[in-house]
């Protein structure tokens, strides 16, 4: 797998979750509150995001500046926020607890704007790239 096939897979992926929640807000709101108190918020919020970023930082091609660049740093970000959870789960819970009204549209408008980096960078930048060459 490619930086270009992570790009445009994960960029879908989050696009597609992204408006899900956007557009059914209230119900996001209430599984949130239910996520925090169970099992599942501990699997979205950590363990999934240590997967996909630890998958993304496997494939690193290289640090020069470009959009491979850009895919080693969601990766690694990704990585770094679902280690903070995982490890601290107590102080997580509650930080999520205490601005759990604001936290599903934020998701959603974060998710939106870095599912459009992604898909630029899989579907154009790649197809530019490769027309200049």
């Amino acid at each position: 797998m490619t930086y270009i096939v992570f790009a445009r897979w994960f960029g879908l992926v989050s696009v597609i979750l992204s408006l899900g929640i956007l557009f059914n807000l209230e119900d996001a709101r209430e599984m949130a509150k239910n996520m925090v108190k169970t099992e599942t918020g501990y699997i979205m919020g950590g363990v999934l995001p240590v997967i996909f970023g630890s998958l993304s930082l496997m494939f690193v091609e290289s640090f020069e500046p470009g959009w491979t660049l850009v895919i080693t740093l969601v990766g690694a970000a990704m990585l770094i926020a679902g280690t903070y959870r995982v490890i601290f789960v107590s102080h997580w819970k509650a930080l999520m607890s205490r601005h759990l009204e604001q936290i599903p549209f934020l998701f959603s408008l974060f998710g939106l704007m870095l599912g459009v980096i992604l898909l630029y960078i899989g579907f154009l930048a790649s197809a530019f790239e490769f027309a200049a060459k």
